[in-house]
């Protein structure tokens, strides 16, 4: 956006800063000074400011709008030109003007104009135009050009000699092509906004006008009107079209339907000047929904805590009035702000604290005032936190963490699902060929594997953590980790592999593990081993040993749900740092127990009969079904405050080894 340092002390009379300094104040509150030429203005040495405006501020894309920035800044005041238009200069006969696309057009003012003497442009409208890098073209589209950028609204003039019958706002269904006013084609491919008449597209609303109705020469009487739009549809219109316009780049934005109707009159009494017409119609003013007007109330500490000095609630107020905020103090010690129409950026007390700061500026900011520092309170939940720590201790571990997709094949899940549940199918999948959500982490961690063996690779540990879906009593979904170990080996290394499990879910905190049959064993694990991970008396995962994925070769799987790991987490109550005067001392032994003899309970009343003065742990490291429906189970029992020949004795007791 440019502007003229003349224009600025027109709208801020008082304004006594420099062109440099009003150039370094913009930049300084939020609009980038890109450029900064000295130029020739109606014989006198003006200065041409070039800015960027890079927020949702509409009202910045306009002369007036950055009039008020630079007013607000020094704390001055705007001074508008008054539109000639009285609101009974209007003729008596209605426009034919339809809305079809109510859901998309806030509003529009238009009305006819006849008896128009167009032709070439007054030597200082093409000259302020080509400033603005405009080519001019004939008065009429001349003037259009100059209100948009002096105001900030976009206006279309059509020629009425060129439409058939009246005006309709409608959504696009059929038409395939459009040929705009500089004579480029535009394939449509549906869904745009448009402005017709009974035959033909006369616009893209808020885009482009077309050819249809173009200005010449010989115009006499026209339509003119302004409008605003739904900023989502115009800004996807473009973006699909291709078509980047200063009309789309306004009204892209949020515009200020209330503000419309006074550059609606200021448009009209240009042309009406400048063009020696006549007014020939009512007014047009279709605004279904009226803006209301807009409070926040705003904690005056907010400011402070955000810009981390402190601001007095004086300067809060005497900034935010500066910037046409009207501001009451309430009982509570707060402030009630009205907001101007035109600010429809703002729409929370942080952005009323951000008006502020962005004003007083970081130049204001006093070198002796130590900055506050506010400690945010942590609002992260807790299942990140979790899950970094599991992906830190795995990667230090030496394991690779891959990602994929969770969405599968319809097969895919009855391989892999080992937790009750159906499958949920998607809608309108963005892949037929994977229609499901993964109710296991092994599809993903398989697809990887695959990937990795044509590649030769011989050593493989992967692990991936994701969401699972699943229909069980309702829709069900949680985090979950996945493990996939893979070894050109034959050799058993299952044990191996629960100890890297056991590894990581000690480091996070928990003990008592232990494993047990599994209940339900996907197809495509072995089902001699496979077994639930158990912590206490709750099932918090699985592991198994896969089918053979190659000939020489052997893969585990290990699955653990993370949202159980972090209820069973919160529950722990820290115990008090402990001196330990003696070792550890870990023993081994087997027990072979009935097959529907539950070891978790045999376990508890192990630690039972030791006692916890002398019983630092007891987990199962291997089980091994017999023939004679009986389970042989490795127990590993860790003894604390006992040397070797005493932790030894009590294990050959308790276990009847003697």
């Amino acid at each position: 956006m440019k502007i003229l340092y003349s224009q600025i002390k027109e709208l801020v009379p008082q304004l006594r800063a420099s062109a440099s300094e009003v150039a370094a104040s913009l930049t300084m509150i939020g609009f980038l000074s890109d450029g900064f030429q000295q130029v020739e203005w109606q014989d006198h040495r003006d200065y041409l400011i070039s800015l960027e405006v890079r927020q949702n501020r509409a009202d910045c894309l306009s002369v007036i709008g950055l009039a008020r920035e630079v007013a607000a800044y020094y704390g001055l005041s705007v001074q508008l030109p008054s539109p000639a238009t009285a609101p009974h200069s209007y003729a008596e006969d209605k426009l034919h003007i339809t809305v079809a696309a109510e859901k998309y057009v806030q509003r529009i003012v238009a009305t006819q104009i006849s008896g128009l003497h167009n032709g070439p442009s007054p030597a200082w409208l093409q000259a302020w135009l080509m400033l603005y890098d405009i080519n001019p073209v004939n008065l009429l589209v001349d003037i259009s050009n100059y209100v948009m950028i002096y105001t900030g609204y976009t206006s279309h003039l059509l020629d009425i000699v060129k439409m058939q019958g009246g005006l309709s706002w409608q959504i696009n269904k059929g038409a395939t092509t459009i040929q705009t006013l500089d004579n480029t084609e535009i394939k449509l491919t549906g869904n745009e906004l448009v402005i017709k008449d009974q035959q033909n597209i006369l616009a893209l609303a808020g885009i482009v006008g077309c050819q249809t109705v173009a200005l010449s020469q010989q115009t006499t009487d026209i339509i003119v009107e302004m409008a605003i739009y739904e900023r989502s549809l115009i800004m996807e219109n473009a973006r699909r079209l291709n078509i980047i316009t200063e009309a789309s780049n306004r009204l892209s934005k949020d515009l200020d339907p209330e503000g419309l109707a006074w550059a609606f009159s200021f448009l009209v009494d240009m042309l009406l000047s400048y063009g020696q017409g006549k007014l020939s119609s009512q007014k047009y003013n279709y605004y279904l929904h009226p803006a209301k007007t807009r409070t926040i109330i705003l904690d005056p500490s907010l400011v402070s805590a955000i810009a981390g000095i402190a601001i007095s609630q004086e300067k809060i107020v005497e900034t935010l009035e500066n910037l046409r905020f009207v501001v009451e103090r309430t009982v509570e010690n707060s402030l009630r702000v009205t907001l101007p129409s035109d600010r429809l950026d703002v729409q929370l007390p942080e952005d009323l604290a951000e008006e502020v700061i962005r004003l007083v500026g970081y130049d204001h900011i006093s070198k002796d005032n130590l900055p506050s520092q506010i400690v945010t309170p942590d609002i992260t939940p807790s299942i990140y936190h979790l899950k970094d720590k599991v992906k830190d201790c795995l990667v230090t571990l030496g394991w690779d963490e891959i990602l994929s997709q969770p969405l599968v094949a319809s097969n895919i899940n009855e391989q892999t699902n080992w937790q009750p549940g159906q499958s949920i199918i998607t809608q309108n999948s963005v892949n037929e060929d994977y229609p499901d959500l993964r109710q296991s982490m092994a599809s993903g961690l398989l697809n990887q594997l695959h990937s990795y063996l044509k590649k030769n690779l011989d050593y493989i540990q992967i692990f991936e953590v994701g969401r699972i879906y699943t229909q069980h009593h309702g829709y069900q979904e949680h985090d979950s980790l996945g493990l996939l170990w893979h070894d050109f080996s034959l050799e058993p290394k299952l044990n191996h592999f629960k100890q890297t499990v056991e590894q990581l879910l000690r480091h996070l905190g928990l003990a008592d593990i232990n494993y047990v049959e599994a209940k339900k064993i996907p197809s495509l694990a072995n089902s001699y081993a496979s077994y639930d991970i158990m912590i206490g008396d709750r099932s918090v995962g699985i592991i198994y040993k896969l089918q053979p994925q190659t000939d020489h070769s052997t893969t585990y799987f290990a699955e653990i749900n993370l949202d159980l790991l972090l209820e069973l987490l919160a529950n722990i109550v820290d115990k008090p740092a402990m001196e330990i005067i003696k070792k550890i001392v870990a023993l081994d032994v087997n027990v072979k127990l009935a097959v529907k003899q539950d070891i978790r309970q045999y376990l508890q009343k192990l630690r039972e009969k030791i006692g916890a003065e002398k019983l630092w742990d007891v987990g199962v490291t291997d089980i091994y079904p017999l023939d004679n429906n009986k389970v042989r189970y490795t127990l590993r029992v860790a003894y604390w405050e006992l040397d070797d020949r005493e932790a030894k004795a009590l294990h050959n007791k308790i276990f009847d080894l003697q």
